[in-house]
């Protein structure tokens, strides 16, 4: 008798964990009052998830995005970025170096956990190397991608709602001179994610 095992992708585990890693980085960067997020548990840690209809909104449709460029394992960069009109003052940068979509392993899944439960505690602990923002700051999520992944995302009739916005200058997407502060890398035998924070030169 053959034994069965059950795939697992990858893609939507790096999905769940960018959901994660994005209401956690608004919680520890308190752009909002701490009352809009409610105290959850995952990985084994305490996480924060914001309950703004219209920030959740933003962060879902930005996750579809990124689903679509993960599955087709195109996605290079994702960034979370505050700034104003004029300046990016602090960017969290996810870095996706390998993945490898589809697994059978569950052993992958007790590596991953453990990874991911060490990000989100080396997460809240960056945030005393960085500075508060300032009062007029927001944020937006970037997604770095291949040129033709961005195409065939954009030509998708589901994604017609929320159209993405090409940058084209390399100083709309970057903090000038920044410091670098190296958080995680989560690596396992089938994704590997760096992150690290920009932030302007002291």
């Amino acid at each position: 008798m053959s034994s069965s095992s059950t795939k697992i992708s990858v893609s939507d585990i790096l999905c769940e964990f960018f959901e994660v890693a994005l209401h956690n980085v608004l919680y520890a960067k308190k752009l909002y009052p701490e009352t809009i997020f409610e105290r959850k548990r995952k990985y084994g840690v305490a996480v924060f998830q914001c309950i703004h209809p219209e920030v959740n909104e933003y962060i879902n449709q930005c996750l579809k995005a990124v689903g679509f460029h993960t599955k087709n394992r195109k996605l290079k960069r994702l960034f979370v970025c505050f700034h104003n009109d004029d300046t990016i003052f602090e960017k969290y940068v996810f870095e996706v170096l390998d993945l490898i979509n589809c697994v059978e392993s569950d052993g992958f899944l007790v590596d991953l956990e453990q990874s991911l439960r060490d990000f989100m505690l080396k997460l809240h602990s960056s945030q005393s190397y960085t500075d508060d923002l300032p009062g007029d700051c927001t944020f937006s999520v970037r997604l770095e991608t291949s040129a033709y992944s961005s195409l065939e995302f954009n030509q998708q009739p589901a994604f017609e709602d929320f159209p993405w916005i090409e940058l084209r200058e390399e100083k709309e997407n970057n903090v000038i001179s920044p410091d670098i502060i190296p958080v995680h890398t989560v690596k396992t035998e089938f994704l590997t994610v760096q992150m690290y924070i920009e932030r302007e030169a002291l």
